[in-house]
Protein backbone atom coordinates (compact mmCIF):
# COMPACT_ATOMS: atom_id res chain seq x y z
CA UNK A 1 0.00 0.00 0.00
CA UNK A 2 1.45 3.40 -0.94
CA UNK A 3 2.68 5.43 2.01
CA UNK A 4 0.20 8.29 1.56
CA UNK A 5 -2.72 5.85 1.48
CA UNK A 6 -1.51 4.22 4.67
CA UNK A 7 -1.05 7.62 6.38
CA UNK A 8 -4.56 8.60 5.37
CA UNK A 9 -5.92 5.32 6.71
CA UNK A 10 -4.43 5.91 10.17
CA UNK A 11 -5.15 9.65 10.17
CA UNK A 12 -1.52 10.82 10.14
CA UNK A 13 -0.36 13.97 8.36
CA UNK A 14 2.73 14.90 10.41
CA UNK A 15 6.09 13.11 10.08
CA UNK A 16 8.49 13.99 12.90
CA UNK A 17 11.42 12.10 11.37
CA UNK A 18 11.72 10.85 7.78
CA UNK A 19 14.56 8.30 7.90
CA UNK A 20 16.15 7.07 4.66
CA UNK A 21 18.45 4.09 5.21
CA UNK A 22 20.55 4.76 2.09
CA UNK A 23 20.36 6.32 -1.35
CA UNK A 24 19.13 3.44 -3.51
CA UNK A 25 16.13 4.47 -5.60
CA UNK A 26 13.79 1.86 -4.11
CA UNK A 27 14.48 3.28 -0.63
CA UNK A 28 14.10 6.98 -1.46
CA UNK A 29 11.51 7.02 -4.25
CA UNK A 30 8.58 9.19 -3.22
CA UNK A 31 10.46 10.91 -0.36
CA UNK A 32 10.86 14.19 -2.28
CA UNK A 33 7.14 14.23 -3.13
CA UNK A 34 6.23 13.48 0.48
CA UNK A 35 8.30 16.42 1.76
CA UNK A 36 6.70 18.75 -0.78
CA UNK A 37 3.13 17.49 -0.24
CA UNK A 38 0.64 20.23 0.65
CA UNK A 39 -1.25 18.12 3.18
CA UNK A 40 1.74 16.50 4.91
CA UNK A 41 4.25 18.14 7.26
CA UNK A 42 7.71 16.56 7.40
CA UNK A 43 9.67 18.11 10.23
CA UNK A 44 13.06 16.44 9.81
CA UNK A 45 14.94 14.42 7.19
CA UNK A 46 17.67 11.95 8.16
CA UNK A 47 19.92 10.64 5.37
CA UNK A 48 23.59 9.89 4.99
CA UNK A 49 25.76 11.40 2.23
CA UNK A 50 26.69 9.14 -0.68
CA UNK A 51 28.88 10.56 -3.43
CA UNK A 52 28.68 7.28 -5.35
CA UNK A 53 24.99 7.79 -6.11
CA UNK A 54 24.30 9.75 -9.28
CA UNK A 55 20.61 8.97 -9.73
CA UNK A 56 18.06 11.59 -10.67
CA UNK A 57 15.89 10.51 -7.72
CA UNK A 58 18.70 11.16 -5.22
CA UNK A 59 19.50 14.57 -6.70
CA UNK A 60 15.80 15.51 -6.68
CA UNK A 61 15.60 14.47 -3.04
CA UNK A 62 18.57 16.63 -2.06
CA UNK A 63 17.27 19.58 -4.09
CA UNK A 64 13.85 19.48 -2.44
CA UNK A 65 15.45 19.04 1.00
CA UNK A 66 17.76 22.02 0.43
CA UNK A 67 14.88 24.21 -0.73
CA UNK A 68 12.65 23.38 2.24
CA UNK A 69 15.55 23.79 4.65
CA UNK A 70 16.36 27.23 3.21
CA UNK A 71 12.71 28.24 3.69
CA UNK A 72 12.73 27.14 7.33
CA UNK A 73 10.33 24.26 6.70
CA UNK A 74 12.62 21.27 7.26
CA UNK A 75 15.47 20.24 9.51
CA UNK A 76 18.06 18.18 7.63
CA UNK A 77 20.45 15.74 9.33
CA UNK A 78 23.23 14.00 7.39
CA UNK A 79 24.53 12.03 10.39
CA UNK A 80 22.37 8.92 10.46
CA UNK A 81 24.84 6.91 12.53
CA UNK A 82 25.32 5.73 16.10
CA UNK A 83 26.43 9.21 17.15
CA UNK A 84 22.88 10.51 16.68
CA UNK A 85 21.24 8.09 19.10
CA UNK A 86 18.76 9.80 21.39
CA UNK A 87 17.76 12.41 18.82
CA UNK A 88 15.13 10.29 17.08
CA UNK A 89 13.02 9.10 20.02
CA UNK A 90 9.32 10.02 19.96
CA UNK A 91 7.45 9.44 23.20
CA UNK A 92 7.11 5.72 23.87
CA UNK A 93 8.87 4.95 20.58
CA UNK A 94 12.63 4.61 20.77
CA UNK A 95 14.72 4.66 17.58
CA UNK A 96 18.20 3.19 17.96
CA UNK A 97 20.76 3.46 15.18
CA UNK A 98 22.89 0.31 15.36
CA UNK A 99 24.93 0.87 12.17
CA UNK A 100 26.95 2.56 10.71
CA UNK A 101 29.38 3.26 13.49
CA UNK A 102 31.52 6.38 13.65
CA UNK A 103 34.41 4.89 11.65
CA UNK A 104 32.29 3.75 8.73
CA UNK A 105 30.10 6.85 8.85
CA UNK A 106 33.17 9.08 8.64
CA UNK A 107 34.42 7.25 5.56
CA UNK A 108 31.12 6.59 3.79
CA UNK A 109 30.72 4.46 0.66
CA UNK A 110 34.03 4.02 -1.15
CA UNK A 111 35.12 3.28 -4.66
CA UNK A 112 38.47 1.75 -5.43
CA UNK A 113 41.18 1.27 -2.84
CA UNK A 114 40.79 2.63 0.67
CA UNK A 115 42.61 1.77 3.93
CA UNK A 116 39.34 0.48 5.40
CA UNK A 117 38.51 -1.48 2.26
CA UNK A 118 35.55 -1.10 -0.08
CA UNK A 119 32.22 -0.08 1.41
CA UNK A 120 29.10 -0.27 -0.75
CA UNK A 121 25.96 1.81 -0.33
CA UNK A 122 24.26 -1.35 0.93
CA UNK A 123 27.04 -1.91 3.45
CA UNK A 124 26.49 1.64 4.71
CA UNK A 125 22.73 1.14 4.95
CA UNK A 126 21.49 2.42 8.29
CA UNK A 127 20.32 -0.34 10.61
CA UNK A 128 17.51 0.89 12.87
CA UNK A 129 15.94 -0.86 15.84
CA UNK A 130 12.54 0.43 16.86
CA UNK A 131 11.76 0.00 20.55
CA UNK A 132 8.33 0.24 22.15
CA UNK A 133 8.11 1.20 25.82
CA UNK A 134 11.82 0.49 26.20
CA UNK A 135 11.78 -3.03 24.73
CA UNK A 136 13.11 -4.08 21.29
CA UNK A 137 10.33 -4.47 18.74
CA UNK A 138 11.48 -4.30 15.10
CA UNK A 139 14.87 -4.40 13.41
CA UNK A 140 15.02 -2.51 10.11
CA UNK A 141 18.35 -3.25 8.38
CA UNK A 142 17.56 -1.61 5.03
CA UNK A 143 19.81 -3.27 2.45
CA UNK A 144 22.54 -4.31 4.90
CA UNK A 145 25.04 -6.59 3.16
CA UNK A 146 27.39 -9.27 4.43
CA UNK A 147 30.31 -6.88 4.96
CA UNK A 148 28.19 -4.40 6.91
CA UNK A 149 26.84 -7.25 9.03
CA UNK A 150 30.40 -8.49 9.65
CA UNK A 151 31.33 -5.01 10.88
CA UNK A 152 28.38 -5.02 13.29
CA UNK A 153 29.50 -8.40 14.59
CA UNK A 154 33.08 -7.19 14.93
CA UNK A 155 32.10 -4.33 17.23
CA UNK A 156 29.64 -6.49 19.18
CA UNK A 157 26.32 -4.84 18.31
CA UNK A 158 23.27 -6.31 20.07
CA UNK A 159 20.81 -6.82 17.21
CA UNK A 160 18.09 -8.79 18.99
CA UNK A 161 14.46 -7.97 18.18
CA UNK A 162 11.20 -9.97 18.02
CA UNK A 163 10.51 -8.77 14.46
CA UNK A 164 13.05 -8.61 11.64
CA UNK A 165 12.41 -6.97 8.28
CA UNK A 166 14.96 -8.97 6.33
CA UNK A 167 17.58 -6.90 4.48
CA UNK A 168 17.62 -6.36 0.74
CA UNK A 169 14.09 -7.75 0.39
CA UNK A 170 15.44 -11.29 0.75
CA UNK A 171 17.79 -10.86 -2.22
CA UNK A 172 21.51 -11.43 -2.58
CA UNK A 173 23.60 -10.54 0.47
CA UNK A 174 26.93 -9.72 -1.15
CA UNK A 175 28.25 -12.96 0.33
CA UNK A 176 29.36 -16.06 -1.54
CA UNK A 177 26.96 -18.02 0.67
CA UNK A 178 23.53 -16.37 1.00
CA UNK A 179 22.20 -19.23 3.10
CA UNK A 180 24.98 -18.87 5.68
CA UNK A 181 24.47 -15.09 5.79
CA UNK A 182 20.75 -15.56 6.48
CA UNK A 183 21.43 -18.15 9.15
CA UNK A 184 24.01 -16.02 10.98
CA UNK A 185 21.81 -12.93 10.83
CA UNK A 186 18.81 -14.87 12.16
CA UNK A 187 20.93 -16.20 15.03
CA UNK A 188 22.07 -12.67 15.88
CA UNK A 189 18.56 -11.15 15.82
CA UNK A 190 16.58 -14.13 17.21
CA UNK A 191 13.26 -12.94 15.73
CA UNK A 192 9.86 -14.57 16.14
CA UNK A 193 8.63 -12.98 12.91
CA UNK A 194 10.64 -12.34 9.73
CA UNK A 195 9.08 -10.01 7.15
CA UNK A 196 10.15 -9.80 3.52
CA UNK A 197 9.08 -6.45 2.10
CA UNK A 198 9.07 -6.61 -1.69
CA UNK A 199 7.03 -6.09 -4.83
CA UNK A 200 5.73 -9.01 -6.87
CA UNK A 201 6.58 -7.39 -10.19
CA UNK A 202 10.28 -6.79 -9.50
CA UNK A 203 12.85 -9.36 -8.39
CA UNK A 204 11.93 -12.93 -7.47
CA UNK A 205 12.44 -12.46 -3.74
CA UNK A 206 12.83 -13.87 -1.19
CA UNK A 207 15.46 -16.25 -2.48
CA UNK A 208 14.95 -19.85 -1.40
CA UNK A 209 18.42 -20.12 0.10
CA UNK A 210 17.69 -17.09 2.29
CA UNK A 211 14.53 -18.70 3.68
CA UNK A 212 16.40 -21.98 4.14
CA UNK A 213 19.10 -20.16 6.10
CA UNK A 214 16.53 -18.67 8.44
CA UNK A 215 15.01 -22.10 9.02
CA UNK A 216 18.50 -23.53 9.63
CA UNK A 217 18.98 -21.07 12.48
CA UNK A 218 15.51 -20.88 13.99
CA UNK A 219 13.67 -23.99 12.88
CA UNK A 220 9.91 -23.86 12.50
CA UNK A 221 9.27 -21.66 15.52
CA UNK A 222 9.75 -18.51 13.44
CA UNK A 223 6.90 -17.12 11.36
CA UNK A 224 7.83 -15.85 7.89
CA UNK A 225 5.65 -13.42 5.98
CA UNK A 226 5.93 -11.46 2.73
CA UNK A 227 4.18 -8.15 2.11
CA UNK A 228 3.27 -9.22 -1.44
CA UNK A 229 2.90 -12.63 -3.05
CA UNK A 230 6.34 -13.59 -4.29
CA UNK A 231 6.74 -15.11 -7.75
CA UNK A 232 9.00 -17.63 -5.99
CA UNK A 233 5.88 -18.86 -4.18
CA UNK A 234 3.35 -18.50 -6.99
CA UNK A 235 4.69 -18.05 -10.52
CA UNK A 236 1.38 -18.14 -12.40
CA UNK A 237 -1.60 -15.81 -12.21
CA UNK A 238 -2.81 -15.15 -8.71
CA UNK A 239 -5.81 -17.17 -7.48
CA UNK A 240 -9.17 -15.41 -7.42
CA UNK A 241 -9.09 -15.44 -3.62
CA UNK A 242 -6.11 -13.07 -3.79
CA UNK A 243 -6.70 -11.22 -7.06
CA UNK A 244 -10.22 -10.21 -6.03
CA UNK A 245 -8.80 -7.67 -3.59
CA UNK A 246 -9.19 -4.10 -4.80
CA UNK A 247 -6.35 -1.68 -5.48
CA UNK A 248 -3.20 -2.03 -7.59
CA UNK A 249 -1.09 -2.85 -4.53
CA UNK A 250 -3.62 -4.57 -2.27
CA UNK A 251 -4.54 -7.20 -4.86
CA UNK A 252 -0.98 -8.57 -4.71
CA UNK A 253 -0.86 -8.62 -0.91
CA UNK A 254 0.14 -11.76 0.95
CA UNK A 255 0.52 -10.65 4.56
CA UNK A 256 0.23 -7.08 3.27
CA UNK A 257 1.10 -4.15 5.54
CA UNK A 258 1.69 -5.36 9.10
CA UNK A 259 1.14 -3.40 12.30
CA UNK A 260 3.40 -4.12 15.27
CA UNK A 261 1.96 -3.49 18.74
CA UNK A 262 3.39 -3.57 22.27
CA UNK A 263 1.02 -4.82 24.97
CA UNK A 264 1.44 -5.89 28.57
CA UNK A 265 1.87 -9.43 27.22
CA UNK A 266 4.63 -8.49 24.78
CA UNK A 267 4.87 -7.78 21.06
CA UNK A 268 2.11 -8.84 18.68
CA UNK A 269 1.30 -8.11 15.06
CA UNK A 270 -1.62 -7.93 12.71
CA UNK A 271 -2.91 -9.15 10.34
CA UNK A 272 -2.67 -12.35 12.33
CA UNK A 273 -1.48 -15.74 11.20
CA UNK A 274 -4.98 -17.00 10.41
CA UNK A 275 -5.52 -14.42 7.66
CA UNK A 276 -2.03 -14.92 6.29
CA UNK A 277 -2.42 -18.72 6.22
CA UNK A 278 -5.60 -18.42 4.17
CA UNK A 279 -3.57 -16.70 1.45
CA UNK A 280 -0.68 -19.13 1.78
CA UNK A 281 -3.04 -22.07 1.25
CA UNK A 282 -3.83 -20.70 -2.22
CA UNK A 283 -0.21 -20.59 -3.40
CA UNK A 284 1.66 -23.13 -5.51
CA UNK A 285 4.87 -23.48 -3.46
CA UNK A 286 4.87 -21.11 -0.45
CA UNK A 287 8.38 -20.69 0.94
CA UNK A 288 7.10 -19.48 4.31
CA UNK A 289 5.34 -22.73 5.19
CA UNK A 290 7.06 -24.37 8.14
CA UNK A 291 8.64 -27.74 7.51
CA UNK A 292 6.15 -29.46 9.81
CA UNK A 293 3.12 -27.51 8.58
CA UNK A 294 1.89 -23.94 8.88
CA UNK A 295 1.08 -22.61 12.34
CA UNK A 296 -2.50 -21.37 12.02
CA UNK A 297 -2.77 -19.93 15.53
CA UNK A 298 -2.31 -16.29 16.47
CA UNK A 299 0.87 -15.61 18.43
CA UNK A 300 1.47 -13.06 21.15
CA UNK A 301 5.18 -12.87 21.79
CA UNK A 302 6.83 -12.30 25.13
CA UNK A 303 9.52 -9.63 25.10
CA UNK A 304 12.60 -10.60 27.04
CA UNK A 305 12.64 -8.86 30.42
CA UNK A 306 8.89 -8.33 30.71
Amino acid sequence: MPLLEEMTRVGANIVDHLILSHADNDHIKGAAALMAHDEVTVKALWANPDSTKLSEAFMDLLTVAADRHDRGLLNVHTNLNVGANGALDCGRIGVRILHPGILWAGVGPTRGKHPIGSITSNGMSAVIRVELDGSPAVLLPGDLDAKGFAEMQRVGVDMRAPVLVFPHHGGRSGSADNRKFASELAKAVQPDLVIFSHGRSNFVNPRKEIVDGIRDALGDRVQIACTQVSRACHASYLPDSIDARRGSYAKFACAGSLSITATSAGISWSPDVRRHSATVDSLESPLCRARDGFDAGRRVLQVEGE
